[in-house]
């Protein structure tokens, strides 16, 4: 007689709860009222399709392909099939995309099949089970890699948390609307223009006062910043995670977290932070009182070198801000939902390795 030891198929094959998100959780809890309006009255309900291509349902509906997965040597597919299904508005289409870690939903503002439509809402939840392994970067709705082990190390490993990601803005406000495309570039990621200090100082200076923070290329939606947070851990909770996760892209994205409960996961960003806020209250008690954008902008300006270039009055001569989205550090924080999670995580951790248990 066969003794066999029991076997998980879905658990071993990566299947991970946020993959049971129905497409009425996202209409209900992650669109807000003014993405609503945006994209108007549903008029055809799209059918959920397999699709196993980097090309969508329309142009600029892509997938992603990060380990560079070749399907019978050829180019353009993916590694792991995901559903899709497209839902027609007035106005656009709203997209939802799912496969066993991530679920993913773009609402589209414009004529999506001419590609003259703009990305106006896009939220994301994702399973971070495989994170600090290549096994993270297999999922095709993955535009950015997880895999280092140490930067992109799980909260805990017994613990089921999910990453959330949000992007929304007003359609035609972008930079590139009004032909500023280079002061859009610098905006959507100055880190990337560090190679080149004068330039640099050149696009910070017309951004200083734009009351854009960094990385918002357009106008943001008002009541997305109000209801998403709540909306993201009703969710969550729904299917049962321990903690929703985020990375702080921006100083101005770290305060929003931290106003709804978010905390630091490791004590060595906390510190960071804690260096930015005396940084912040020198330039405030020395006459040069800052906007959050700009508040944001310092810390930005904190990574150009020589610091001799930075202007004296806004020189904190001292901490960087950690996350560049450019490699995988990343300013992660977290907020726990269950009991178990406070029990495992009870307070920032001192490096960016889980505790022992």
């Amino acid at each position: 007689m066969l003794k066999s030891k029991p076997v998980n198929v879905a658990e071993m094959l990566g299947l991970t709860r946020i993959s049971r998100v129905t497409d009425m959780d996202v209409w209900k809890h992650l669109l807000t009222p003014t993405v609503k309006g945006i994209l108007g009255p549903v008029k055809t309900v799209g059918e959920p399709v397999v699709m196993e291509t980097i090309a969508g349902h329309f142009p600029g509906d892509d997938a992603a392909n990060l380990n560079g997965h070749l399907l019978y040597g050829q180019t353009g597919y993916v590694r792991y099939p995901y559903i899709s299904v497209c839902h027609r508005t007035e106005y656009g289409a709203l997209v939802i995309k799912r496969d066993l870690r991530k679920v993913m939903a773009t609402a589209w503002s414009g004529d999506v099949d001419s590609g003259k439509a703009d990305i106006v809402h896009m939220v994301a939840m994702r399973d971070r089970r495989f994170d600090g392994s290549v096994a993270a970067n297999d999922t095709a709705l993955l535009s950015f890699p997880y895999d280092h082990s140490m930067h992109s190390k799980r909260l805990h490993p017994d613990l089921a948390t999910v990453e959330l990601s949000i992007y929304s803005f007003f359609p035609d406000s972008r930079f590139s609307d009004t032909t500023d495309k280079e002061l859009e570039k610098f905006v959507e990621n100055p880190y990337k223009f560090l190679d080149r200090p004068d330039y640099f100082l050149q696009q910070f200076n017309r951004a200083w006062n734009t009351r854009r923070h960094p990385g918002q290329t357009a106008a943001p939606l008002r009541d997305v910043s109000k209801l998403i947070l709540p909306a993201f851990e009703l969710v969550a909770r729904k299917y049962r995670y321990d903690a929703i996760e985020a990375a702080a892209s921006h100083y101005h994205v770290m305060m929003w977290l931290l106003a709804h409960g978010f905390r630091y996961s490791y004590r060595k960003d906390q510190e960071t932070m804690n260096e930015f806020a005396l940084g912040m209250k020198k330039i405030r008690d020395a006459g040069h009182p800052l906007t959050r954008s700009q508040q944001s902008w310092v810390c930005v300006l904190q990574s150009l070198r020589p610091t001799e270039l930075i202007p004296p009055h806004l020189r904190l001569d001292g901490p960087l801000w950690p996350q560049t989205n450019i490699d995988q550090q990343s300013l992660w924080v977290n907020k726990p939902i269950s009991a178990k999670a406070l029990a495992l995580v009870p307070e920032p951790i001192t490096s960016k390795t889980p505790p022992l248990v």
